[in-house]
């Protein structure tokens, strides 16, 4: 088996002959594709469909009892609290020569965004996820000089309404 495969519903191609297509301006189908952007540019699809990793988590307060005879906490409150999110992949430049330094540089210039990121993916959608803040990102270690990896770590942003609308009484 190739491990630089990916598997479409029709066929599969190489991750080169995807890069090729993508390069080319031709479309390449990919299972969950991921999209981000800001307001004032287009959105930019990532070139490889990367792997996403989400972690929810419940925040609970939990309260001892004093001098209870029961073992355990009082629950008292319960939210839940932003998705972690992890996103990995490769920019990979069909020349096996040549890095893939216009990736690279389009992805600095999102994650170096002081704001949040609009996000599109299925994934993100279905947990209502449409945008993220991205608190760290790296370049590890990438064997072939057409081939960058990269990791992101990054939290769900919600829109928050914090006026209180004050009632006379």
């Amino acid at each position: 088996m190739n491990f630089n495969t990916i598997f479409t519903k029709n066929n599969n191609i190489t991750v080169r002959d995807a890069s090729n297509l993508i390069q080319s301006g031709q479309p390449v189908s990919m299972v969950l594709p991921l999209w981000i952007g800001i307001k004032e540019n287009p959105e930019w699809m990532f070139p490889i469909e990367p792997l996403i990793s989400i972690t929810g988590k419940n925040v609970i307060i939990k309260r001892n009892v004093s001098k209870s005879e029961r073992r355990g906490t009082v629950k008292e409150r319960w939210a839940q609290d932003d998705f972690s999110i992890n996103i990995q992949g490769k920019f990979v430049h069909p020349d096996l020569n040549i890095y893939p330094e216009n990736d690279v540089q389009k992805f600095m210039y999102y994650v170096k965004q002081k704001r949040a990121l609009n996000v599109k993916n299925e994934l993100l959608a279905m947990l209502d996820i449409h945008q993220i803040v991205i608190e760290n990102y790296s370049f590890p270690f990438s064997k072939g000089e057409n081939i960058q990896n990269f990791s992101i770590d990054a939290f769900s942003d919600d829109l928050f309404e914090l006026f209180i609308e004050v009632k006379n009484v």
